[in-house]
């Protein structure tokens, strides 16, 4: 594989992590109750001639009709179809409806009919649909560069973490499909399930490789306990899309994290209490740009931990010393590029988590502050609303709002699923970067 310009590296992080893949429905109003909504089993993400099929659902019309991940729905009952007229041409009919979908299969012309069915009322977590596997439900995360498919990180502790990749090993062969996108990528894996062996083809440098290793479905791992409070004695917050940390009198806090940030590779995890920084109180880091690494102590539950992390993190923990600023709007640190935003802040909620106040919804993102002039103001999203899923895909502890919104583009228009006062809804919001 030639050399990717770095620029063109920051661009395909932060704007081409992932395309997302949603799952096709269709409901007359955007309030209709869950378990009502009709239902069709793809999981898809647009390209030029249409929707893109990147999974069936088993026991669903779709898998009962025979659609294949690749398969390209090019139009339903005669009408040309994209991403943003899904609602036009699929959610006007009820349950029970037999409608007629025009395919690309192969570059070959087909037509097919399915039978809508009502969505199963747990669609994220009922063993009789179970979702199809993506790159990333299998723990490896990949971005796009033009046609180069390139590895940008993998679940720690995983399988695919300890199968041999290398950053930006570029990806061309996913089980003997040649693959050059994140949808054929997301597509050659959709079929596999926890324990089959898995193929994969890769350049690096000149030299072409192979990496054999054993599917994990990362969505099924759960946390053996639950996860700590934040410490009650927080006096100033730093939030951005990949981290956000609590600033007291002796220590920072982290509080979120992603899996792509340099603290998170360092071993840091959330919740852990940074109290020293190279053996000194962290109030004085001002001396922590010093050098290449610095070594952190950690407290996580009742052991002390070190860590030596990139000496460019200094400035996250010198923030809560210098200023308690608000910095939602901003990415003044300069670690990474700007990030699309959807303007929230929320509690990642478990399912005995004291917010719930529906039962039956496992999983989720409740609201506690709407940021003024950001997406989430602007499409109505409201304090106490519980976010359920982005683009069709749960949000939920190991995949949550943060990552969901993160995998999108700048302008992108992407459909929640909102819990309101116990009513699921669709509300549309157009994303962008935070200024």
């Amino acid at each position: 594989m030639k050399a990717v310009p770095s620029i063109l590296i920051r661009l395909l992080i932060l704007t081409a992590l992932m395309l997302s893949s949603a799952v096709a429905f269709a409901q007359d109003t955007a309030d209709t109750e869950l378990s009502a909504v009709p239902f069709m089993g793809i999981r898809y993400t647009g390209v030029a001639e249409g929707l893109f099929i990147t999974g069936v659902i088993p026991n669903t019309p779709a898998a009962v009709a025979n659609l294949q991940p690749t398969d390209i729905v090019t139009a339903v009952n005669g009408e040309a179809i994209q991403v943003e007229t899904v609602r036009q041409l699929v959610w006007i009919y009820d349950i029970g409806t037999s409608i007629d979908l025009s395919l690309l299969r192969d570059g070959q012309a087909l037509e097919q009919s399915l039978t809508l069915m009502a969505r199963p009322a747990d669609v994220f977590n009922n063993p009789d649909y179970p979702m199809p596997l993506d790159l990333a439900s299998i723990g490896l995360f990949v971005g796009q560069c033009g046609d180069h498919l390139l590895v940008i990180g993998a679940v720690h502790g995983s399988q695919v973490a300890q199968a041999g990749f290398h950053l930006y090993d570029e990806i061309v062969e996913i089980d003997g499909d040649r693959v050059s996108s994140i949808p054929q990528a997301d597509a050659a894996v959709a079929d596999l399930g926890a324990g089959d062996q898995l193929s994969i083809v890769i350049m690096r440098g000149d030299r072409e490789m192979v990496i054999e290793t054993t599917v994990e479905d990362q969505r099924k791992r759960r946390k053996p306990r639950r996860r700590p409070h934040p410490r009650a004695d927080i006096q100033t917050h730093y939030n951005t899309d990949m981290i956000s940390l609590g600033y007291g009198d002796d220590f920072v806090q982290v509080l979120e994290i992603n899996p792509t940030h340099d603290l998170y590779t360092a071993g840091l995890r959330a919740y852990d209490v940074v109290t020293k920084a190279n053996g000194e109180a962290i109030g004085k880091a001002g001396k922590l740009f010093e050098g290449e690494s610095i070594e952190l102590t950690v407290a996580r539950a009742d052991d002390n931990l070190h860590f030596d992390v990139p000496s460019s993190t200094a400035a996250l923990l010198m923030l809560g010393q210098a200023r308690p600023a608000e910095q939602d709007h901003t990415q003044w640190l300069g670690l990474h590029e700007k990030q699309v935003t959807l303007g929230v802040r929320y509690v990642q909620l478990e399912a005995d988590s004291e917010y719930f106040a529906n039962p039956e919804i496992a999983n989720g993102a409740y609201i506690v502050e709407v940021i003024e002039g950001l997406p989430a103001e602007a499409a109505g999203i409201l304090e106490g609303d519980i976010i359920v899923a982005v683009a069709g895909e749960a949000v939920t502890q190991e995949l949550d709002l943060r990552n969901r919104i993160y995998f999108h583009e700048p302008g992108e228009v992407v459909s929640l699923d909102v819990l309101r006062g116990g009513e699921l809804m669709q509300v549309e919001v157009t994303l962008r970067v935070a200024k």
